[in-house]
């Protein structure tokens, strides 16, 4: 079940983790913008490397909280990640692996997984393809998404 958050500081209560670095520039009084702004500070912070930003939209992603522009920022932050896979433990990757095969076998595919896929297609095939199994697809395009997830992994261990 996904919880509602719907502030900053709901955001870092939910997720154990102080936002102020993200939090700068003028006050913006809707709670949703303010939100959103610092999650866009997150995401330029994983372009340029910092590994507590990596961490916070881990933290997100794989907790999945409801949140406003919830689809914009995660699919912002996949994209990011995707950047600089190279950030990302073996713990981080296999919590977005399993978040991503959550979000396939769901009945109705989320628009970001079309990004968490590409993510994780950035990944070690070897580490990819044993836990991409657990997906348990139902609907169309997560079963495109699978088959194209299979597909380049297995390409990608045939090159090896």
């Amino acid at each position: 079940m996904m919880i509602p958050i719907a502030s900053l500081e709901a955001l870092e209560e939910f997720l154990g983790e102080k936002l102020d670095p993200y939090d700068a520039g003028p006050p913006i009084a809707h709670p949703g913008l303010r939100l959103s702004h610092a999650c866009r500070r997150v995401t330029l912070d994983i372009r340029n490397g910092n590994a507590s930003a990596v961490r916070i939209a881990v933290l997100i992603l794989t907790k999945d909280p409801g949140m406003p522009f919830g689809k914009i920022i995660k699919s912002g932050f996949a994209r990011a990640l995707r950047r600089r896979a190279e950030l990302l433990s073996e713990m981080q990757r296999r919590g977005l692996i399993a978040k991503t095969c959550e979000l396939l076998s769901l009945a109705f595919c989320p628009r970001e997984t079309e990004d968490y896929c590409k993510l994780i297609k950035k990944f070690d095939p070897g580490e990819l393809l044993a836990r991409i199994e657990d997906a348990r697809v139902t609907d169309a395009k997560s079963h495109m998404l699978l088959q194209s997830l299979t597909a380049d992994g297995a390409r990608r261990t045939a090159a090896s």
